[in-house]
This record gives C-alpha cells, sequence and structure tokens, in this order.
C-alpha cells in the first residue's frame, strides 16, 4: 500500500514526530510511505527517517510550472470549493493546484495528512481523486480557533475518510459535526526502542551546541520540553520556578525548545531567578537522553492533543507534573500514582505542585516507579494496530 504523509515542515515538534513515526513503523511493516513536506526546503528534518522512506518536497513558496497549474489542473478543485461552499479558498489556488499535482505524482492509496490548515489544504486540493484522505489533528480542536480557516475546516473535513484525533472527547466533537472519526494515541517509541539502524539525523541549523547534562547527587533538575511559544507557557514555568527558588538552593529549571519567546523569556530568567538556576537548553531530537537525568517534568501547556513529552517523561521514569490541558492529560497522568495534574489554572497552583514534589523525596519515587506503565497502558503496538485497521478499511481497491 503507498501511503503519502502531507505535513508542513519536518522542524521539532509533536506532529513532525507523530509523522516520522508513523512513517518509520509503516515501512516495518511492508507500507511504501512517502513523506510529503509544503516548505520543508533545504532544512534537515528534525528526527531520524528511515532511508527507505521517500522524501520529497513542495518547495513552497515558488512559481508554479504550466503543468502544474493549467486550467485542467484547477479545475476539479474549482468544482470542490463552489460544492463545498467555500470559495475563500480560491485566493489559494497555486498552492492548492501545486499540492495536488504532487501528491497525485506519488500515485498513493492513501493520502494522511497532519495539522489543520495543511488537512484544509489537502482536502481542497483532492477533490475527485481517487485515492482517500485520512486527516489527523494532533491538538484538541476544540480549543483552537483557525480564524480564516475555521469555515473552511468545518465545510472540508466531512469530507475526509476520518478525521484522526488522538483522544475521544475530540472525535466526538468532530463527529457531532459530521465527520467520521477515529480516536488514536499519538504512536510514541519508548527509550527502550532503539533507532540505532536509522542515519543520524543533521542537527537543526538554529539549535544551539548545548552538551546534554548529566544529573549529580549535589544538583535536582526540573526539566520541561517543550516549543517555547505562547500556547505552551514556557513563562508560566519560569515564573512558578522563580517564585520558589530561593528556598530551594540545590534545584534547577532546564527547558529545553526553541521558539519565538525565548529572548523574551532569558530576559525575563535574569530579572527573576538567582543566576544560573534556569538553563535554556535549546532543541534536541533525543528526548530520553534529557529525560535520563531529570527528576520532575513539567509541562504548563494551555493545550494538549494528547501530550507527546508527558508520554515521554512518564517512559523514562519521571514524574510529572502537568496542567490540565485536554481530555488526554488526566488519563496520561494518574494523578497521584504517577504525577499530579493541575486544575486550577493559576501560576500559583503551579508553582505549589512543584513544592510539593521538589520537597518529598519519598513522593517523587513513588510516581516514578509506577511512571513508566504508560507503556502499557498507551503503546506504540497499539496504535499502529489501529491505523492497521483504518487504513484497510480506508483503502479504495
Amino acid at each position: 500500500m503507498r501511503i503519502t504523509i502531507v505535513i508542513a515542515g519536518l522542524g521539532g515538534g509533536g506532529a513532525e514526530r507523530v509523522c516520522v513515526n508513523l512513517a518509520n513503523a509503516w515501512v516495518e511493516r511492508g507500507y511504501k510511505p512517502t513523506i510529503l513536506t509544503i516548505s520543508q526546503n533545504s532544512r534537515p528534518p528534525a528526527y531520524p527517517i528511515d532511508p527507505r522512506v521517500e522524501l520529497r518536497d513542495l518547495g513552497w513558496p515558488r512559481w508554479a510550472r504550466s503543468y502544474e497549474l493549467n486550467a485542467k489542473a484547477i479545475a476539479p478543485i474549482l468544482r470542490g470549493l463552489q460544492v463545498a461552499g467555500c470559495p475563500e479558498l480560491i485566493h489559494d489556488i497555486k498552492m492548492l493546484a501545486l499540492l495536488r499535482y504532487a501528491i497525485l505524482s506519488t500515485a498513493p492509496h492513501i493520502v494522511v495528512s497532519l495539522i489543520d490548515q495543511t488537512n484544509v489544504r489537502v482536502l481542497a486540493a483532492m477533490y475527485e481523486a481517487q485515492a482517500r484522505v485520512i486527516v489527523c489533528e494532533v491538538t484538541d480542536a476544540r480549543r483552537v480557533t483557525l480564524r480564516a480557516w475555521q469555515r473552511a475546516r468545518e465545510l472540508l473535513y466531512p469530507r475526509a475518510a476520518s478525521v484522526v484525533t488522538p483522544d475521544q472527547a475530540i472525535s466526538d466533537w468532530f463527529s457531532a459535526r459530521g465527520c467520521q472519526t477515529r480516536a488514536i494515541p499519538s504512536p510514541l517509541m519508548g527509550p527502550s526502542v532503539s533507532t540505532s539502524a536509522l542515519p543520524p539525523t543533521p542537527t537543526l541549523p538554529s539549535t544551539p551546541a548545548v552538551p546534554i547534562p548529566t544529573n549529580s547527587t549535589s544538583r535536582k533538575r526540573v526539566i520541561t520540553l517543550s516549543r517555547l511559544s505562547m500556547e505552551k507557557r514556557p513563562e508560566w514555568l519560569l515564573r512558578a520556578f522563580a517564585s520558589i527558588a530561593n528556598d530551594h538552593p540545590d534545584w534547577d529549571l532546564e527547558l529545553y525548545g526553541l521558539g519565538p519567546q525565548q529572548n523574551t523569556l532569558e530576559h525575563l530568567a535574569e530579572k527573576l531567578a538567582p543566576p544560573g538556576r534556569i538553563r535554556f537548553r535549546g532543541f534536541t531530537n533525543d528526548p530520553y537522553a534529557v529525560l535520563a537525568g531529570a527528576d520532575i517534568f513539567v509541562s504548563a501547556s494551555r493545550i494538549e492533543g494528547f501530550g507527546n513529552a508527558i508520554w515521554e517523561a512518564l517512559a523514562s521514569g519521571v514524574p510529572v507534573i502537568a496542567m490540565d490541558a485536554g481530555p488526554s492529560i488526566a488519563k496520561l497522568v494518574r494523578h497521584g500514582i504517577d504525577g499530579l495534574v493541575v486544575n486550577e489554572n493559576t501560576m500559583a497552583a503551579l508553582a505549589t505542585a512543584l513544592e510539593r514534589l521538589m520537597t518529598n523525596e519519598t513522593e517523587r519515587k513513588s510516581f516514578a516507579s509506577r511512571a513508566p506503565e504508560v507503556t502499557d497502558r498507551f503503546s506504540l503496538e497499539a496504535a499502529l494496530t489501529q491505523w492497521d485497521e483504518l487504513l484497510s478499511l480506508s483503502r479504495i481497491h
């Protein structure tokens, strides 16, 4: 079965990790996956990709070639937009035509698209094409507005063979809007699953060359792995930690990730925290090397579809503190068993949870002993089996 996976790019993020994990797993299962990126261009991917996976890139933005953009190429797209009632996408016709040509040139049996705006484009581009389209929502769509793209999503998503979401509550929300849905948790690999057979992935150009520290008996580490952007709320974690840092001089906070708030956060750390106690480590594509030396993992995010980094922390035996950011959080983190879920949406509540675990080694060890059970509760094989079933049902023979 030929599967074309469409995603905007292969930077360091949760959707990108899901994309790569699916492609690597599918090639092992005998499928023929192609990853088609829209705007990767010459940048290296953030995560290791099996060399048997074909990589293609649209190279957007660029000029269209005559065989990509012509009356015959755009006719089915325009018909589809008219039928759906969303003429506002006509302004995107060049992109849609290039995307349609690029997808069809891979001769897919099934197209799998990731992330909302790309999903809308793929569904618009593939009108009247034979291959069925599965779209994946990796976040909690109930809490996100796409602004100008919101209406198009509601009109076009019912065309998908299935809308895959990371949690049943999100699937139910799409079902109520006329979509065929399937809830499949993110397909993630635990620290015991080796990727040594895959070629090394070049470091992202913007990644600082920072060595991953090892833990010691004198320093304890609170870490987070996330994009340094508003929806992930790294500022909340920084402020919460800074507010109690003087009372816990043997603890440090380390933030792994890149994003638009980094410069602001660095200045804030200098202002609020004792020198050297909050460190920015840049992006890592080896989270388990980081998590191996962590004492507490924190997610301050306001919205999560599944919570990939939370799963990875639990799989590594690290106690987790997570703010309630969606229906999957309380399923991933069993409050009082392997971590703490902060339901009160304040920085003060986050600081209280931090102080509770920082001062209670017995509770940390208890949580750590139960945390790896997440690999059985949400296993890679279970997710891939659900995907196998969906692919079998969706394929047009």
